[in-house]
């Protein structure tokens, strides 16, 4: 494969094809900032209404019909006041659990990078690039540096908004490593659904609402598999292999996606 660099072909590898698109991507959004400030401001005013909205529901406390009965059935015969207390404490259980607020914080990620990473390939179409691109690079290139730049931006935007959604929800980190695999799988798998998403949207000259229409099949495994996973992080007593079946199973999503995409991607790109 050669490159065309003024007049002259200088022969590359698809890998640093993929190098150089990547980096043309990194520039252009530090000059124009376009999907940083959408995901920036959609985020922003998300956290605030979080903040808004569960500002009660921290404290809050539901009740489980079967705990009280269980209570009850042990607790039957002790004193009357001690009982009654032990067996009201045992029922009430926190109304907003820790894998509840982790899906909300996912749900709350997929929005922000469906509503940026749209414009992956949408900005190559206005910008009359797509054709520079067909000739000057193979597919596969292009697809690697597109889903690279998704990755970072995405990786950025986890790494920005966790710790500040974790003080807003008073989430809890639970088991350190396994917490750190989940969000590294969660953001491999939605990297890897927003690029294919994205070229297929671009070359149906579709809009915004088309790239949530096609991205909708497979985000709801993936937000099916996060729930798992992130029932997996706060369990206070996890063996290894329910790990690998829940961690393992959302990582395993997102490289079979991005595997099959990266197939696929080939006749999206040249039909």
């Amino acid at each position: 494969m050669s490159l065309s660099l003024i007049g002259r072909h200088v022969p590359i590898s698809w890998m640093q094809a993929s190098r150089i698109l990547f980096l043309k991507d990194v520039r252009a959004e530090l000059r124009t900032k376009v999907a940083f400030s959408a995901i920036g401001v959609f985020t922003f005013s998300s956290l605030l209404l979080l903040l808004l909205a569960t500002a009660t529901l921290k404290e809050a406390k539901a009740f489980s019909e079967s705990r009280f009965y269980d209570a009850y059935d042990r607790l039957h015969g002790a004193g009357t006041d001690i009982a009654i207390k032990r067996i009201v404490d045992a029922a009430l259980f926190p109304a907003w659990n820790d894998a509840s607020k982790m899906a909300l914080l996912w749900v709350l990620l997929c929005f922000a990078a469906f509503t940026g990473l749209a414009h992956a390939f949408v900005h190559e179409e206005e910008t009359g690039t797509t054709l520079a691109l067909r000739l000057s690079m193979p597919a596969a290139a292009v697809y690697t540096g597109k889903l690279l730049f998704n990755a970072m931006l995405i990786g950025m935007v986890t790494l920005l908004v966790t710790p500040v959604y974790m003080l807003i929800t008073g989430m809890s980190i639970g088991a350190p490593a396994i917490f750190i695999a989940t969000m590294v799988s969660g953001c491999t798998g939605l990297a890897g659904a927003a690029t294919i998403i994205a070229a297929l949207a671009a070359k149906a000259r579709g809009t915004g609402a088309l790239y949530g229409a096609l991205g909708l099949p497979l985000l709801v495994v993936f937000l099916a598999l996060l729930m798992n996973a992130a029932n997996t992080v706060y369990v206070a007593r996890v063996d290894a292999v329910q790990v690998m079946k829940d961690v393992g199973g959302l990582l395993s999503y997102g490289v079979a996606l991005i595997g099959v995409s990266s197939i696929t991607f080939h006749f999206v790109w040249e039909e």
